[in-house]
């Protein structure tokens, strides 16, 4: 073995001693340095090409990342797995630039490639969110079914994230009681508060649905409760102002109503905050009042 080889084997040790210590910058820098020196190295430069695009991935340097994962891709050296790997990577880079079509292209060609099925389902989860993303129901909850059953019980973290979206498709269908099911699973099943939350964020929106106002605030307040951070505090305090509206509840709402306004001035549900302002100066329901439906606004982000 050469210098030159010796040297490039140091920088490919430090490139991923970076790499594994999250310090993906510094891994990029020796992975770049690597590249130039076995520039005539048909063999190995997608190798690198490969790592230096999960490196970019995970520096959210996304379209480096689809750059580097494309040459890859060109290559007649790589094996299925290989590829399997780079057209999941430049679809999952894809998803984070909202280029829905580009990812659904990339991530259904990852499902094509011949590798185990198990391997494939976080393509699945991915592509039946982005399906969600778009109001393609049947599309997504067939997608996330597949991911389901090949997701191994210790990662019960996505097989929860699963029901949440299998929840809301059932909602956007108006079953509420197949919807029900999913967020009861959530609720009865996970250990961790802050996915409880989630299955009961999911139950506040049959409540809305449903009228049952008592429920509704009682689940609002169980929510911040489990999670002081919940990550779509603007649907509760809709709900909370809501509820309280229905109910009389004056002081809370105005309370409610006031954060609200503080913290979302031009928020989602900013066309009801005159029918809220007449409610508590008049201290009577708006009329008339249509109470329109309520579209659960965190799901539109890739909420994992």
């Amino acid at each position: 073995m050469n210098s030159e080889e010796q040297q490039v084997l140091k920088r490919l040790k430090a490139a991923r001693n970076a790499y594994l210590k999250r310090n993906y910058a510094r891994a990029i820098e020796h992975y770049r340095w690597i590249e130039q020196a076995i520039q005539d190295d048909e063999k190995n430069l997608p190798i690198i090409w490969i790592e230096l695009g999960w490196s970019y991935y995970y520096n959210h340097q996304y379209a480096e990342a689809i750059e580097y994962l494309s040459k890859a891709l060109g290559s007649s050296h790589l094996n299925a797995e290989q590829r399997f790997d780079c057209n999941r990577i430049i679809g999952f880079a894809y998803q984070q630039l909202n280029e829905w079509d580009r990812a659904i292209e990339y991530l259904q060609e990852a499902l094509r490639q011949p590798v185990q099925e198990s391997t494939k389902r976080y393509a699945y989860f991915e592509l039946g969110k982005i399906y969600f993303i778009q109001r393609e129901l049947d599309a997504a909850e067939s997608h996330l079914l597949k991911a389901d059953k090949l997701f191994r019980m210790e990662e019960s973290d996505y097989k929860f994230t699963i029901h949440y979206y299998l929840g809301f498709i059932e909602f956007f269908r108006k079953h509420y009681e197949q919807a029900r099911r999913h967020f009861q699973y959530i609720i009865q099943n996970s250990a961790s508060s802050s996915t409880r939350a989630t299955g009961f964020f999911g139950l506040a929106h049959l409540f809305y649905e449903e009228n049952d106002y008592p429920a509704l605030l009682d689940v609002v307040e169980k929510i911040v409760q489990l999670d002081p951070n919940f990550y779509d505090k603007e649907t509760l305090g809709f709900f909370a102002c809501l509820a309280c509206m229905y109910l009389y509840k004056w002081e809370e709402m105005e309370d409610f109503f006031q954060e609200l306004k503080k913290r979302y001035p031009a928020g989602r549900y900013a066309s009801y905050y005159p029918f809220f302002e007449e409610a508590l100066r008049e201290r009577k329901l708006p009329d008339p009042f249509q109470k329109r439906r309520v579209k659960p606004g965190g799901l539109l982000d890739n909420k994992n």
